[in-house]
């Protein structure tokens, strides 16, 4: 059974600040030695501790709490954490590929919220345009293509 890594982001983001502190957490799923349950195991590279979890989101919380202390910083310093995924039989690549589509999807929703803000001001001027102009709202929607209480909208 082989072991495949995959290295995410947790906060979704590539890169921050210059300044940002990072952490690096490798993640394995295991069973405990003790109670045979399966959990989740966090090791940060190059710094000691451990973190766990019954479920991932225990582990981030675990790895949330800890990471100061496990890096040796003060409570206020930013730390960003990078998790690697050791999961056993799940091919690397299939949460790569996950994670890139996840990334680009992301790009793209953030690229359509400042079109629709910037088509909002480019309508409001344009209704106020036409208002001026003194076209009815039924002939300025028409024109738009917008409907009547879309324009009344645009024109508050």
């Amino acid at each position: 059974m082989s072991t495949d890594r995959v290295r995410a982001h947790a906060s979704g983001a590539d890169d921050t600040a210059a300044a940002q502190q990072r952490l690096t957490v490798r993640v394995r799923r295991e069973q405990a030695l003790d109670s045979g349950a399966w959990v989740w195991t966090g090791l940060p590279e190059g710094c000691p501790g451990s973190a766990g979890g019954r479920t991932v989101a225990e582990l981030f919380a675990e790895v949330e709490a800890l990471k100061h202390f496990m890096m040796g910083e003060d409570p206020a310093t930013d730390i960003a954490v990078d998790y690697l995924y050791e999961v056993a039989d799940v091919p690397v690549q299939v949460l790569i590929d996950y994670q890139h589509g996840r990334a680009t999807r992301d790009r793209a929703a953030e690229d359509l919220r400042r079109a629709n803000d910037e088509l909002t001001v480019k309508a409001r001027a344009t209704v106020r345009a036409l208002r001026a102009a003194g076209l009815s709202v039924r002939d300025g929607a028409a024109l738009m293509g917008l409907s009547k209480s879309r324009f009344d909208q645009l024109s508050a």
